[in-house]
């Protein structure tokens, strides 16, 4: 039978790689890392007890937790208290309420340029249309 040279290089590749695990094997067996694993027991976590890190709002960004009257507020308001409403959409928001009269749903809203479903569902618990 004849061996190519790439069956060599395999044979010597799997050769190494259990020549390293066997001594990888020694090496944890060793007295000296048994008694380093007892006195450093690995951490177990308990995922039932784990609770979400809780948000902290900074005072700046505390005015987006606010509710906000849609159909009274001032582009300023609206821009600085709904997530990703900026000052261009916040004045077609006031021009498009001056224009047709107050909202009444979020359908209305969404007809504004540049209100679409993202920004809605990312504000609803914040729009108030009394």
């Amino acid at each position: 039978m004849k061996v190519t040279v790439n069956q060599r290089l395999i044979l010597l590749v799997i050769l190494a790689i259990i020549f390293v695990l066997a001594i990888l094997k020694g090496i944890m067996q060793s007295p000296e890392v048994e008694q380093l694993i007892a006195q450093n027991p690995p951490a177990t976590i308990n995922h039932q007890n784990n609770k979400p890190p809780e948000l902290k709002v900074s005072p700046e960004n505390s005015t987006l937790h606010e509710s906000i009257k849609i159909n009274s507020a001032s582009a300023k308001e609206i821009a600085d208290k709904l997530e990703g409403i900026g000052e261009a959409i916040a004045r077609r928001i006031v021009q498009r309420r001056e224009k047709q009269g107050p909202f009444q749903d979020f359908e209305q809203l969404k007809a504004v340029s540049g209100v679409g479903t993202a920004k809605i569902e990312a504000n609803k618990q914040r729009i108030s249309f009394e």
